[in-house]
């Protein structure tokens, strides 16, 4: 069965909610499909259907003061900017020669890594998400869809993968991550180098 942001976001949002995570309550409301197709194409990318879905389903999460970076992820590691800040970090990387521009940097940890997704206009990697570790030369397509990255993370959540550390961060066994992730991601070749 296909990966469904219908499902799975409202999903993600109950793991995270359960587990008391400071992030439900700073996910901003959704954006309207004609202003995030606007702010696209102002910085030459061409979204795939399943981003626009995300962006107008909510808008990143707010910048407020005193916020631990922790405190707004949601999954280990990463949190979900706001469109103006992901489009600020493409604009600092897009002339980067370690950067294609026509990535997006969707979900980031704030050090420099980044989930982005191709939103070039090339049908064999349009849509494709990868893993950009700035201090590694190869950068992986981890999942074909952000659809299929967020099935992932909610399957993860789902099986204890995904987990709340007794210090209170998210966690995660990475082995564990990694062998769901090829199995619900088989077509993602990026998986064998994990």
């Amino acid at each position: 069965m296909p990966a469904d942001l219908d499902n799975s976001l409202p999903e993600l949002l109950g793991h995270l909610s359960v587990l008391s995570r400071p992030v439900t309550g700073v996910l901003q409301a959704g954006l309207p499909e004609r202003i995030l197709l606007e702010k696209a194409a102002n910085a030459g990318l061409v979204l795939p259907g399943d981003v626009i879905k995300l962006y107008a389903w909510r808008d990143g999460t707010l910048d407020y003061p005193g916020a631990m970076l922790d405190d707004i992820h949601i999954i280990p590691g990463f949190y979900f900017p706001s469109l103006y800040e992901t489009l600020a970090n493409h604009a600092v990387f897009r002339d980067d020669a370690r950067w294609n521009p026509s990535w997006l940097p969707l979900l980031a940890n704030g050090g420099g890594d980044f989930f982005a997704v191709d939103c070039s206009d090339n049908p064999g990697s349009w849509g494709h998400v990868r893993h950009f570790m700035l201090g590694e030369p190869e950068h992986h397509v981890l999942y074909l869809t952000v659809s299929s990255m967020f099935e992932t993370f909610v399957a993860a959540f789902d099986r204890g993968i995904f987990f709340l550390h007794p210090s209170g961060h998210l966690d995660a066994d990475d082995e564990a991550y990694a062998a769901l992730a090829r199995t619900v991601n088989p077509e993602a070749r990026g998986w064998d180098a994990y």
